[in-house]
């Protein structure tokens, strides 16, 4: 009788009941992988203890009948080779994103259902396993054939593995090598040498490891609101795609969350959103309600229960109720949109995409209206895409063109300056407005990248012309907001200056009011180290923003730029024309010298001089033109 070593099963079986405990004690996000790994659990668990069992049975012949021996040896049998083709099935889940093709479902099922038909005949074929006349356990002539189709499908399993890897993380692959690696060694031993029961131990080990690293309910859950999250959100759009199903979608931000949040405090905005995703938990459904991000929630309508207009109108009967925060009533108003598919897109990215960007312009409009979400939202967020690469690749490539916009002298009656402006020509998209991109640089943390090629060009032609003879007495650069949020920003724009020889005088910095608001503190150390080198500074956009006066006194700056949203108004308006007026001479008190912007036609040049304006910049004079054709433009002009 062979004396099987089976404490290592005991320990297997005592490792799942606790991650089984432990699964069942969350609330677990209901994805397939979620599902596949607690069916992995489960006939783990099974297969453990059959296994455990069987050695009993068997080791007591006299006592338990042939039958029972036999059911249970069956049983383990079954359920050890389901959990191989189980796992299977999981990893081809994982690795091909949530979509099992028609070609894995009949490998899969054709296995399933030979081992099925194996093991369940064997008690009339004997060709797995049975009972002699002694009632001694053996082995039938087909045995080997259940090790060998666990082989093959570990085999294809890690040809599919090795054919889409790139699709999973580091933790994956290291837990699916692992286990593939450990399960052959264990199962050759035990083929070797039946007396060691290691191979429940092995599936044990590899499943806490897989609820430690990828099955961890925390991925799924926002904390703060106790939600399913993005990433949940995510795998709902892949399994309702995969499964080819109809949905609807409500999803929804609240309005100047932001702005609600920096006010009251983040606290403040933190219990709001908690009583509001207790409010939709409550109405929807745990399992219908997802916190995006932000103020952003996704609700799956389920159609059989709510239709679109009441779940709508139930949001905004809920938000027009007063939230009371710290004694204070707090008014929402919700910008929604809705989602149904099929409609528009042909992939879950498409409804992520067309969300994000509906959302988005709907919260920078302080839209109140529902809108449906349609292919035009996803066709703005592709070319959006499109504009991000091309800026990525005129990144690397150093594509960006800079042409420079005389500013003319009113004292000197002379162009002695121009203001550097970006040009971004894509072969595929072709000319991009800066206004397009240069937004979308910020956003993708590109900007500083785009900004230090913009300056290097900048200080490459002035140190390749002779400026003196030019006239040429400084040249105008922006800087981004987030440029201004540099620490460093002084040092490496002195560092790009000494690289090409550029005196600091023949640079002036534009900032706008936006760039002060974010970090003056920051902007104010680098602006003074700035000025010390020689180097000046302008406020450009001056009266687009809300707190102009405050940064004309607080930050160092010898120039203001007046928009032209200012000068063209006053053209046509004597009320206009009163507040420029009024500004220009407000500026001139203040010592600031004036650029005006937008000067079209020899009125308003005549005008502004007449008001004491300093230098005037716009179409009458030139356009923004080329280094060459700015240098043209120069050539022709007297030099004083």
């Amino acid at each position: 009788m062979v004396e099987y070593i089976f404490e290592y099963e005991i320990c297997a079986a005592a490792i799942m009941t606790v991650l089984i405990i432990l699964f069942l004690m969350k609330h677990n996000y209901p994805s397939t992988s979620n599902k596949l790994y607690f069916g992995l659990l489960v006939l783990d668990l099974a297969a453990v203890i059959f296994d455990v069992v069987s050695i009993f049975t068997i080791a007591h012949t006299d006592k338990v009948p042939v039958w029972l021996n036999t059911l249970v040896n069956m049983l383990y049998l079954w359920s050890f080779n389901g959990c191989a083709l189980l796992f299977c099935v999981y990893v081809i889940f994982i690795t091909k994103r949530g979509v099992i093709t028609k070609a894995n479902r009949i490998v899969c099922s054709s296995i399933l259902v030979l081992e099925t038909i194996l093991i369940a005949t064997t008690p009339f074929t004997k060709l797995i396993i049975y009972f002699d006349e002694n009632r001694i356990y053996s082995h039938g002539p087909a045995f080997i054939l259940l090790y060998i189709l666990s082989y093959s499908l570990l085999i294809y399993v890690l040809i599919l593995f090795f054919l889409h890897r790139k699709n999973l993380n580091k933790y994956q692959i290291l837990a699916v090598v692992t286990f593939t690696v450990a399960t052959i060694a264990a199962v050759t031993i035990q083929m070797i040498d039946n007396r060691y029961l290691i191979q429940g131990l092995v599936s044990a080990f590899f499943l806490l490891i897989v609820y430690v690293s990828l099955q961890n309910p925390d991925d799924y859950m926002d904390k703060k609101t106790d939600c399913f999250n993005r990433n949940a959100f995510n795998d709902t759009l892949d399994a309702f795609f995969a499964k080819g199903e109809k949905f609807t979608l409500v999803v929804f931000t609240i309005n100047d969350f932001r702005y609600i949040s920096r006010v009251l405090g983040s606290a403040a905005g933190s219990d709001l959103l908690d009583n509001l995703a207790m409010y939709l938990i409550y109405r929807y459904g745990k399992n219908n309600v997802y916190h995006l991000i932000s103020s952003n929630f996704a609700i799956v309508v389920d159609e059989e229960k709510e239709t679109v207009d009441g779940v709508i109108s139930d949001i905004r009967e809920h938000l027009n109720t007063p939230y009371m925060i710290d004694n204070m009533e707090i008014l929402l108003t919700p910008c929604i949109c809705t989602v149904y598919h099929p409609d528009f897109a042909e992939t879950p990215e498409d409804i992520t995409d067309a969300i994000d960007y509906t959302l988005n312009e709907m919260s920078s409009s302080q839209d109140s209206e529902t809108i449906r979400v349609s292919g035009s939202a996803l066709d703005i967020k592709h070319r959006e895409n499109k504009i991000v690469h091309a800026i990525r690749t005129a990144i690397h490539n150093e594509d960006f063109m800079v042409y420079y916009q005389p500013i003319f002298d009113t004292e000197r009656l002379c162009f002695n300056s121009a203001e550097a402006l970006i040009r971004l020509n894509d072969y595929e998209l072709g000319f991009i407005s800066p206004d397009e991109f240069i937004p979308l640089a910020e956003k993708n943390g590109l900007i500083v990248e785009v900004g230090e090629i913009v300056f290097r060009k900048v200080c490459r032609f002035l140190s390749s012309c002779d400026t003196e003879k030019l006239g040429i007495k400084y040249i105008e650069v922006n800087l981004s907001v987030v440029q201004c949020m540099q620490e460093n920003l002084a040092s490496s724009m002195l560092e790009i200056m000494q690289e090409y020889g550029i005196s600091p005088e023949m640079i002036n910095f534009e900032i706008t009011e936006t760039s002060a608001s974010v970090n003056e503190n920051a902007l104010t150390r680098n602006m003074y180290r700035l000025l010390e080198s020689g180097s000046s500074f302008s406020m450009d956009d001056y009266g687009t923003g809300f707190s102009t006066a405050n940064y004309l006194i607080s930050l160092p700056m010898s120039i203001v730029k007046i928009d032209k949203s200012i000068l063209w108004p006053a053209m046509k308006d004597e009320s206009a024309m009163t507040i420029l007026s009024h500004t220009i001479a407000m500026l001139k008190d203040l010592d600031k010298k004036i650029v005006v912007e937008g000067v079209e036609n020899s009125e308003m040049a005549s005008t502004l001089i007449n008001l004491g304006c300093d230098y005037l910049q716009g179409y009458y004079y030139s356009r923004p033109v080329p280094e060459n054709e700015y240098i043209d433009f120069l050539e022709k002009q007297p030099i004083i």
